[in-house]
């Protein structure tokens, strides 16, 4: 089969991994700050995610790209990289929280939104940078990928 664009293939395992590292180490680092060890349940998903994603770049080289496995690439990255982390944890648990946080929305309703025990109100610089750069991760990811998708389904027949 036809190369699916090497470049964009590459750039989407890069930041995938880069987001899953990101993402781990902001867990380690709130586990270990907010006294809440539970936080390190991400390393479950996190640590096999990146191994998966080498692996199946690995097997995509631009010379032949078998259908399936391009396919369980496309899965493992949109299901997990950008919607788990990237848009869940990324944009909802931390930009959307500062956001909301920062322009005072009510105690109640932040309540709802983010329940006490399970989220923590920004009050930890590197805990909420870290936060939200997944989110300015996954901006740059979906690019990358939606570019990949696109010449893949150009370029993969039986789509």
């Amino acid at each position: 089969m036809a190369d699916i664009s090497n470049n964009e293939q590459k750039k989407v395992t890069l930041f995938s991994i880069l987001l899953m590292v990101l993402t781990s180490i902001h867990h380690i680092y709130g586990a270990i700050i907010y006294n809440t060890p539970w936080r390190l349940h991400v390393l479950f998903l996190s640590i096999p995610v990146i191994i998966l994603t080498l692996i199946l770049d690995r097997l995509l080289s631009p010379v032949h790209t078998n259908r399936w496995i391009f396919r369980l690439y496309w899965i493992l990255t949109l299901l997990t990289s950008i919607i788990l982390i990237g848009v869940f944890e990324g944009l909802y648990n931390h930009v959307l929280k500062n956001i909301l946080f920062f322009i005072s929305l009510p105690e109640k309703d932040m309540e709802k939104l983010y329940p006490n025990g399970i989220y923590e109100m920004p009050d930890n610089l590197f805990f909420e940078l870290t936060g939200i750069l997944q989110g300015v991760l996954v901006a740059v990811l979906i690019i990358y990928f939606s570019r990949l998708i696109r010449k893949g389904h150009q370029h993969l027949s039986g789509w």
